[in-house]
């Protein structure tokens, strides 16, 4: 008892100072309903989360609850923490310090998901490029050219304008993730950027892609405490929607020849999904998200043969209603299919059994042509972009946001989640508009 005085009293002596940690960022692992993970790297000294259902402002001492760190690590030299915030009251909104004995940051809040079915909207996408080449050398008297780090930027920024309740991260975070530099420049601009002006943060439900390897089942764990393998699922709404994050890097060729049993890996994966799903039917939705696209919409990109083989048809016996990939760079979102060997590229449309198929990146990578069109295929473009999407009760409106033009963009308000801020710019689907629904109708 006497611990805990002395640190509000350190803590209010303190309050205000400049914070020491960076990297802030919230993550849902676990039941998002009732808990959430606040990470940063520690700079110095050693921090506690300070929280409360009321704005006490930038003074610890006055916040009714705190959590000390339940797990660190010092992965690639980046005193990385984590506190998870458990016993939460769901749909609430809850503000929160990170403070130390002598420095506080910037006071945040967030709120958790209803426990039961509710109306809620989050963002989906990937590819990004953090980069040391900020800005390309442009000809003399020309402005400097943007690059994959501004657009991904911008892409960031819009998250703070929509106030998604979350955002799945498809993967292909940094350009490089063996360099220590590359991740502290991409977790403090998500912080900077995706945190809206009154302090509202989004937790991000993070994916394993290509570019986080060699090393990107370690970076994962370490970076975002997701589970060892970097596949699980997470529920939202009680027994309203399952998502499935999956791990496509356990397929590759690439990480065949880094980790000596990632067959096995994969096996595993494939046999825990379809045990998973087979116990998912009183679901009323479910969904994946990964990084790899079975079948990519672009002739820059190669089919990925294992996926389509191994889980499309579990998808279709299953009855998965949604997939969210990355990896091409570009916009597709195709009419519900199907597995079908007499399918074009092995798949036929069916409205209604099939899965929507949803991706493929560009949250800021350089878009690459959307040149493979299938008979399947509904909506296709290449741009930078994510989809922003507003859970019905009964169904999901599915809305592609072109970023580009972010800094036209208004902010919407809290409470306003599900309208359109002023100058957003939607992709309009021919024949469909800018929302796509699913249950599919034309």
């Amino acid at each position: 008892m006497k611990t805990f005085y002395l640190f509000i009293v350190l803590m209010a002596l303190g309050a205000g100072s400049p914070a020491a940690t960076d990297m802030h960022r919230l993550i849902w692992n676990d039941e998002p309903s009732t808990t959430m993970t606040v990470s940063w790297r520690q700079l110095s000294g050693e921090a506690k989360v300070c929280y409360d259902v009321v704005d006490q402002g930038l003074d610890p001492a006055r916040y009714g609850n705190f959590q000390s760190v339940t797990k660190r690590n010092d992965h690639l030299g980046l005193r990385t923490r984590f506190t998870r915030i458990e016993m939460l009251r769901p749909d609430t909104k809850y503000y929160f310090l990170i403070a130390d004995e002598d420095s506080v940051s910037r006071r945040y809040y967030f709120r958790t998901a209803p426990a039961n079915p509710e109306d809620f909207t989050f963002i989906a996408g990937g590819d990004t490029k953090s980069s040391d080449q900020r800005v390309k050398k442009a000809a003399a008297g020309s402005p400097p050219r943007k690059t994959a780090y501004d657009y991904g930027r911008m892409s960031n920024r819009m998250v703070a304008k929509l106030r998604p309740l979350f955002v799945l991260f498809v993967g292909d975070f940094t350009s490089n993730s063996d360099k220590a530099s590359r991740w502290v420049e991409w977790f403090n601009d998500w912080n900077e950027d995706t945190c809206s002006a009154d302090g509202q943060m989004y937790p991000i439900i993070p994916v394993h892609g290509n570019h986080e390897n060699p090393n990107g089942l370690t970076d994962l764990k370490n970076l975002f405490d997701t589970p060892e393998e970097v596949y699980y699922t997470i529920d939202f709404g009680g027994n309203y929607l399952r998502i499935f994050v999956l791990n496509t890097e356990l397929s590759s060729g690439q990480m065949r020849k880094l980790v000596p049993d990632v067959d096995k890996k994969w096996e595993e994966q494939t046999a825990w999904l379809e045990e998973t799903l087979r116990n998912s039917g009183d679901f009323k939705f479910r969904a994946a998200m990964y990084h790899k696209p079975m079948r990519p919409h672009t002739q820059k990109k190669r089919v990925v043969e294992p996926l389509y083989r191994d889980w499309a048809p579990l998808f279709s016996k299953y009855n998965l209603n949604l997939s969210f990939d990355g990896d091409s760079h570009m916009h597709k979102i195709t009419y519900p299919v199907v597995p079908d060997p007499e399918g074009q590229d092995g798949f036929r449309r069916d409205d209604e059994r099939g899965t929507m198929y949803i991706g493929e990146g560009s949250w800021g990578a350089s878009p690459r042509p959307a040149d493979v069109v299938r008979d399947w295929s509904m909506s296709l473009g290449s741009f930078n972009q994510f989809k922003l999407i507003h859970v019905k009760r009964n169904q999901f409106l599915i809305h592609t946001v072109m970023t580009d033009n972010e800094g036209d963009v208004g902010a919407l308000k809290e409470g306003r989640e599900f309208d359109f801020p002023k100058g957003i710019k939607l992709f309009d689907t021919p024949g469909q508009g800018t929302t796509i629904h699913y249950p599919f109708s034309e």
